[in-house]
């Protein structure tokens, strides 16, 4: 109990530390949300060109497609509200010894290096493409129901954990990368596909996004449970290789800090 207590001090800390940056920096939260909105009109755009000419792709319709633009920004905001800050610190903490420094609190190091950051501002983009997502399942005739609704949440949330996951593992190689500094490119270069519905690849791709880079649980799958037709396997499926992804996680950050030589030795 003491440590629970312990990660919830910590977490409140956090997010009073995100708040107090919020308020001096106003300006920097418009512009977050003026580039998000521009990134969602160009987004929604492409998906206008695409559909032109044609009323369907891989079984999904432009309306269909919109609802992921919006479940796409949603994942996006909260990856980029909590996760993404604090993956692309990891790596220059390491090189500069600041390690030291979290490997020392009386907290788990994986948590603190995962949530000492936030970005809230993101709220607003998750804001905008909640939306769009409402807008969108609108124009496809999506009849709302608590139990689609529930199954994409959970299965989005999963989503985010997996991705987070992926992102954790890649930097965590910072241990014995000292001096590769663009590990996270890596992470970008593959959540682009998550834009996309993943029926749209076909093979080995589509296997690859949706098990091993599992981007599909992140927009694809919550999006086909609003259209009330997604296999409800896929939420204990979902939980579970979540469940998984931070095990594994665990273990190998336990295994890189063993690696790890202090800046002050």
């Amino acid at each position: 109990m003491k440590a629970i207590r312990r990660h919830g001090l910590v977490w409140r800390r956090c997010v009073l530390n995100a708040l107090a940056r919020e308020t001096e920096y106003r300006a920097n939260t418009l512009a977050i949300v003026a580039e998000g909105m521009a990134q969602v009109a160009l987004a929604v755009l492409t998906f206008l060109v695409v559909y032109r000419f044609t009323p369907s792709i891989a079984g999904w319709t432009r309306p269909q497609a919109l609802i992921l633009v919006g479940v796409y920004r949603v994942a996006e905001g909260l990856i980029n509200l909590q996760v993404a800050p604090n993956m692309m610190a990891i790596g220059s903490a390491i090189r500069r010894g600041d390690m030291d420094y979290v490997l020392l609190r009386p907290v788990s190091s994986q948590f603190l290096v995962s949530v000492r950051t936030l970005t809230l501002s993101e709220s607003a983009n998750v804001c905008i493409g909640l939306g769009i997502t409402l807008y969108a399942a609108h124009a496809a005739g999506v009849q709302w129901s608590v139990g689609d609704g529930l199954q994409a949440g959970i299965v989005l949330c999963c989503g985010v954990v997996l991705l987070y996951g992926v992102w954790f593992a890649i930097m965590t190689c910072s241990f014995w990368l000292v001096q590769v500094n663009n590990l996270d490119v890596l992470f970008f270069a593959v959540f682009e596909a998550a834009r996309y519905p993943v029926g749209y690849f076909r093979g080995a791709m589509r296997t690859l996004l949706t098990f091993v880079v599992p981007v599909a649980f992140a927009t694809t799958f919550p999006t086909d449970a609003l259209l009330g037709r997604m296999d409800a396997r896929l939420v204990p499926l979902g939980l579970a290789l979540a469940a998984a992804s931070l095990v594994a996680t665990h273990f190998f950050w336990n295994l890189a800090v063993r690696s790890y030589s202090s800046a002050s030795s």
